[in-house]
């Protein structure tokens, strides 16, 4: 069973919302009067083991899902029980943000290693957007920057060799956690196994490892155990047709200056 403790302005709270205002931080700069306030959110902490529901599809939802540790993916299932995984989220990923406008979720959202989630209301994520236009404009950006990893995504499963499919899977990890201090772009730790990789992919387990194999006999990536490392960056690249630009590390469009 999972366990979860709410926390009301107290350091530990403030510290499991620090997680996304680094992400945050690494998109522009916020006032100081902005940061206190999401600082100051009331969120239930909440510990999760590998392969726990976070959401289902078709609850009713009234809190968003901020991930402090380890990994999760939103995923779609099929009446028989197939899986399509629709994106992985690290620590200081709000897994599922639009909750604060949608009512009932249309997807589901699981672990795939142990997690800690702050859940913080949906009322107090509009409270915020209203009182504060710049918070308003984060959490506008975060809902497009997902909703161009998802296109991207759709372009990796229905037009994508199995081969570049696998690749380019590898390296948005790889630098989605290089973002989070977790790798240095090169040399990482899989953050799921192959059968998550193959439900994102689209493909069989059979067909992912043997993508794999391909990728490791021309020598651009080798792994061990849970690392992967990627040995050769532009070939690796050119494979999967991958550029990060999808993932807007720039950040958002300035605000045009006051007349």
């Amino acid at each position: 069973m999972e366990e979860w403790a709410i926390f009301r302005n107290t350091s530990e709270g403030r510290e499991a919302l620090q997680f996304y205002l680094r992400k945050v931080d690494r998109r522009g700069a916020l006032s100081e009067e902005a940061r206190e306030a999401f600082l100051s959110l009331d969120v239930k902490l909440q510990d999760y083991e590998m392969y726990r529901q976070i959401v289902s599809e078709g609850e009713l939802t009234n809190h968003c899902a901020l991930i402090v540790s380890g990994c999760a993916s939103r995923f779609k299932t099929l009446a028989n029980g197939e899986r399509q995984i629709n994106s992985f989220h690290f620590r200081g990923d709000m897994v599922d943000l639009q909750s604060a406008l949608m009512l009932k979720s249309d997807h589901s959202i699981r672990t795939h290693s142990p997690c800690r989630v702050a859940r913080i209301e949906c009322r107090a994520v509009l409270q915020l957007a209203q009182q504060f236009p710049e918070w308003a404009r984060v959490l506008w950006f975060d809902t497009l920057v997902d909703a161009a990893i998802f296109r991207e995504w759709t372009l990796n499963v229905g037009r994508r060799s199995a081969v570049s499919r696998v690749a380019h899977l590898l390296l948005e990890i790889a630098h989605r956690l290089q973002d989070i201090g977790e790798s240095d772009g090169y040399e990482f730790q899989m953050p799921v196994t192959q059968t998550d990789l193959a439900d994102a992919a689209g493909l069989s387990a059979v067909h992912t490892n043997r993508s794999l194999q391909t990728l490791r006999q021309r020598g651009l990536v080798r792994s061990f155990g849970r690392t992967m490392i990627v040995l050769d960056m532009p070939a690796m690249c050119a494979e999967a047709g991958f550029d990060r630009n999808y993932l807007y590390p720039a950040g958002p469009r300035g605000l045009p200056a006051a007349v």
